[in-house]
């Protein structure tokens, strides 16, 4: 059923039990996995009142992606699962959505912890939610407890 999977990324504990949910889904119907790690736009700090662009965190955020994306689909391959990653920039719903587009994507799965605080759920607000509102596929959502 599911021949094309997204598996949204980023090295969490959320993710890595999303990573290890997708090691059995896709060994069941052969699927080709497609690992994907968004790098948000949260590389401007405010200073006094104004923005500025600090390239230099942004090229270090990069690279931990990058590394944890590398880890991500070497362990896919090393468990005989047809895995490449991607690293994209920008908005995570955003970039999901798109990339699931572009591959004619059956299933996007991601990890989600529910936060106690109710500020932090404010604050965080819901990639979960406002991806299953922009999907073009079925969401897989691996809650971790």
């Amino acid at each position: 059923m599911y021949q094309k999977i997204i598996l949204a990324y980023d090295g969490s504990i959320e993710s890595q039990q999303a990573l290890l949910n997708c090691k059995d889904l896709s060994q069941w119907e052969h699927a080709k996995v497609h690992l994907l790690s968004v790098v948000p736009y949260e590389s401007i700090a405010i200073v006094y009142e104004s923005s500025y662009y600090n390239e230099q965190q942004e090229k270090i955020e990069e690279s931990r992606y990058l590394k944890t994306l590398t880890e991500g689909v070497e362990q896919l391959n090393m468990a005989g699962i047809d895995a490449k990653g991607s690293l994209l920039k920008g908005d995570p719903v955003d970039q999901l959505v798109e990339y699931a587009h572009s591959v004619s994507a059956d299933l996007i799965m991601l990890g989600h912890k529910h936060r106690d605080n109710w500020l932090e759920r404010w604050w965080s607000g819901s990639i979960p939610k406002a991806l299953i509102e922009h999907s073009p596929c079925s969401v897989l959502v691996v809650i971790i407890k």
